[in-house]
């Protein structure tokens, strides 16, 4: 079971620079519940993130690309022209850094919203069965090219076709992207088998956005998104939402959710919360 640092009581806050990238990992336990303050897991810019960073910095996506995916979503969503043009690459964590927080993975993950798949790819080797879902029909024969099973569903309001009981249920960056993300987040725990673990990934504070076709909604069911930093939305998302609903959180960390991007700015990122989630 992952443990906080126990010299860790008000960290460094200065942003970790790669590449003239701000990677942010640490954050001022004073300031959260102290539920949370013992289970934080501070990482940080390992190697294999830099791997990712230099790569897209030698390769990043060119202009072509981009402006055939622009081109693409004055018909389709953002998410249907990224799985059609094989647009901007996401990445979280490495397997070391999910190893960290996971410890074991266990026998069969669910990965909800897994985009192309490369978020996943650093979580599978933990796991022996791996199934995904996707909303977007790009994203899912994405997904299915790189071999994993896939299920074109909105968890929150339909059956997948695959037997429960998963050891773990991950929602990276998808409760900001959904009409209904409490919804959502008890629909996964639905999903667990015994002893089982949700994963909940989000950027922070929340910005909602959610797509139906090439049109913008917004989200029926409303998360805290009136704070004003890391922190405060941490705490908010913590007190109004996961505890009350007698989610415990068994470990917790900050990481950069890095996007690859263009030439002239060839990496994106945004701040994540990870909270890996028990029921009492």
């Amino acid at each position: 079971m992952p443990r906080a640092c126990p010299h860790c009581t008000v960290t460094n806050l200065m942003s970790f620079l790669y590449r003239d990238i701000p990677l942010r990992y640490s954050v001022d336990l004073a300031r959260l519940p102290a539920e949370l303050q013992g289970v934080f897991v501070e990482l940080d810019a390992d190697d294999s993130t830099r791997a990712w960073i230099d790569a897209v910095h030698a390769k990043p996506n060119p202009r072509s690309k981009i402006l055939l995916r622009n081109l693409a979503m004055l018909f389709v969503n953002l998410y249907d022209a990224n799985g059609l043009t094989n647009s901007f690459q996401d990445r979280l964590l490495s397997t070391a850094q999910w190893q960290r927080l996971l410890g074991e993975g266990g026998a069969r993950l669910l990965d909800v919203g897994a985009g192309d798949g490369e978020v996943t790819r650093q979580l599978a080797p933990l796991f022996s069965d791996i199934v995904t879902t996707e909303v977007s029909k790009p994203m899912v024969r994405r997904l299915r090219g790189k071999g994993y099973r896939s299920h074109h569903c909105d968890i929150a309001f339909a059956d997948i076709d695959d037997p429960g009981g998963f050891d773990v249920v991950a929602l990276q960056n998808v409760i900001d992207r959904t009409t209904h993300p409490l919804r959502l987040i008890e629909s996964a725990f639905n999903l667990l088998g015994e002893e089982g673990r949700v994963v909940i990934a989000t950027p922070l504070p929340l910005q909602p956005e959610v797509y139906a076709g090439s049109r913008r909604l917004m989200p029926e069911e409303l998360l805290p998104v009136d704070t004003p930093d890391f922190e405060s939305a941490v705490t908010a998302l913590y007190e109004q939402v996961l505890a009350p609903r007698g989610y415990r959180v068994t470990a917790f960390t900050r990481a950069p959710y890095l996007c690859s991007g263009t030439a002239k700015a060839p990496v994106d990122v945004l701040d994540d919360a990870i909270f890996v989630l028990a029921q009492w």
